[in-house]
């Protein structure tokens, strides 16, 4: 263990102390069944996602888009900055 948890536990320990033996266990059951409790995982709602398919489309091909897309790359130049 870690320091840090180490002064965690002490702090809690310290907190638990003054409390009666009764609550002592019944937070010591109520630890128990959330540790055993399996963790469900939320669905995650695709419906919104499902939506974009075909979102976006302006009648231009995959094959078009990519080809504009790479002529309009412009590697290897520098760009300008006009004074005002």
């Amino acid at each position: 263990m870690t320091t840090i948890a180490l002064e965690k536990t002490n702090w809690l320990m310290r907190m638990l102390s003054p409390m009666s033996s009764e609550m002592k266990l019944n937070i010591i059951n109520l630890l128990s069944a959330s540790m055993m409790k399996k963790e469900k995982r939320k669905k995650v709602d695709m419906s919104f996602f499902n939506g974009l398919s075909n979102a976006w489309d302006n009648g231009v091909s995959t094959e078009e888009e990519m080809q504009a897309i790479r002529n309009a790359r412009t590697s290897g130049t520098t760009r300008t900055i006009d004074e005002l």
